[in-house]
């Protein structure tokens, strides 16, 4: 059994890696020397799309829906395939306007209207709660399944632990830190983050070799090939992993797939990696068919862990921790705590880049407006850097803890999927404002901030 104080500190050694990997980008961006401005890079940045939900919860909806895990895959690559030129148009736009968010986007398309840039920056930053909560959720459940914590037996016990002995608090608080090393210690102009790009392609190459790991052990290891586990799992009465069921019919099939194509440009994370962050729009030509390559990758042991996990522990099992069960009951830590580290790496980069894109929303967009308003001090002083950073920094630290909340309040006897869900159906209110804006010039400030509210509101 892995003693508490390794896990502790591997997972802290990993993080020091990726402050080191973070450093190296900025280091070689000050010399002129961006280790960024590679497309494979770029490309690999998109990973980020690839979050716990992807790494645990994916196989956990497969164990319950068949296939119907399939269109959070499936969605990125039709919109790639099918919309690359308006996510080409939208990094254009942004470049010539100098637009550094999704509010800003939005508020320079009807009138550069602070208002609607407001309005954009809170219903991101509460629809993206849920998601943020998401992440902390996997890394605590995954944490007290890793130490064989006896307390807790499924992911509904997580809210019944006295608040400071629960590590999902703990976790907040040390992604805040790190977000702020990462993404706070200057201002840009461009608002671009060179190091925490280097470390999030860093970080899409992990997850998906740890993912690829425990596949390969479970499907060639606990059985001999793809064809002895599928036709075990058939005589032992789960066919229905091959087929849609539950709550996944047809109809929602769809619109899941609708709102995956629209998660991939319109989530803050999303807008920030590939849009913000985009050098050089010729990149995104490698993005088109690398990025659905690495989805195709990762979700090809999808329904292999699933059906290992049904099999080795049966339906009653939290089907959510297949991934790293299934390693542990075959006896190997080492490939579990291996594991463990891709899970974290999937968090963490989500955090990272969602909290630096929000926290970016809140102080342009939301907070500094209201602050420069009328006659106040702050308009006439002429380095208000400081300040700037300070709101981020709390706006980060307010957020994670908001996450923490939602993950106690309301997150823990939900399954992975459902709380991403949420965002999901946050995130496409922004499509007819931001989407529709591109071709259609009939559009109006008024309009979208009634679409806007009325669809939040729903």
């Amino acid at each position: 059994m892995l003693q508490t104080w390794f896990i502790v500190a591997v997972s802290a050694a990993y993080l020091g890696l990726l402050f080191a990997v973070a450093h190296y980008g900025d280091r070689r961006a000050d010399s002129g020397r961006s280790i960024i401005n590679n497309a494979t890079v770029y490309a690999l940045s998109f990973g980020v799309y690839a979050t716990s939900w992807t790494y645990y919860g994916s196989v956990g909806w497969a164990a319950r829906a068949g296939v119907g895990f399939l269109p959070i895959y499936l969605g990125p690559t039709i919109m790639l395939a099918l919309g690359w030129l308006v996510l080409r148009r939208i990094i254009r736009i942004s470049r010539r306007h100098r637009v550094t968010s999704l509010a800003d986007f939005v508020s320079a398309r009807y009138g550069k209207s602070t208002a609607l840039g407001a309005l954009v920056t809170i219903i991101a930053v509460v629809g993206v709660i849920p998601y943020i909560s998401l992440q902390l959720k996997a890394v605590s459940l995954t944490f007290a399944t890793l130490r064989r914590d006896p307390g807790i037996t499924s992911a509904a016990e997580l809210s019944h632990i006295p608040v400071l002995e629960d590590t999902g608090l703990y976790a907040a608080l040390v992604l805040a830190a790190f977000t702020i090393l990462f993404g706070t210690r200057h201002l840009d102009a461009t608002e671009r983050h060179e190091g925490m790009v280097a470390a999030i392609a860093f970080e899409s190459v992990v997850k998906l070799a740890a993912f690829l790991s425990v596949g390969i052990f479970v499907v060639f290891w606990m059985f001999r090939g793809f064809g002895d586990l599928f036709s075990r799992a058939a005589d032992a009465g789960h066919t229905t992993l091959f087929t849609l069921h539950g709550q996944t019919g047809y109809g929602s099939w769809v619109w899941l797939m609708v709102l995956s194509m629209l998660a991939i440009v319109l989530l803050p994370r999303q807008w920030q990696i590939g849009v913000v962050e985009n050098v050089d729009e010729r990149h995104l030509k490698r993005v088109l068919w690398m990025f659905p390559l690495y989805l195709l990758v990762i979700s090809a042991f999808v329904l292999p862990i699933a059906a290992g996990g049904l099999l080795r522990f049966g339906p009653g099992a939290d089907a959510d921790t297949y991934v790293l069960t299934l390693p542990m009951a075959g006896g190997q830590e080492a490939l579990a705590l291996f594991v463990f580290i891709g899970g974290l790496s999937a968090a963490t980069s989500m955090v990272i880049v969602e909290t630096i894109a929000l926290s970016t929303m809140v102080s342009n967009s939301l907070v500094m407006p209201l602050l420069l308003r009328g006659r106040s001090r702050l308009a006439r002083r002429d380095n208000l850097a400081g300040l700037v950073l300070g709101i981020r920094r709390a706006a980060i630290v307010l957020i994670l803890l908001l996450g923490y909340g939602y993950l106690r309040v309301a997150g823990g006897e939900t399954a992975l999927v459902s709380i991403g869900l949420v965002s999901f159906a946050a995130v496409a209110q922004f499509a007819p404002a931001i989407l529709g804006g591109l071709f259609w010039k009939g559009g109006t400030r008024r309009g979208v901030l009634v679409g806007l509210v009325a669809g939040f509101v729903v």
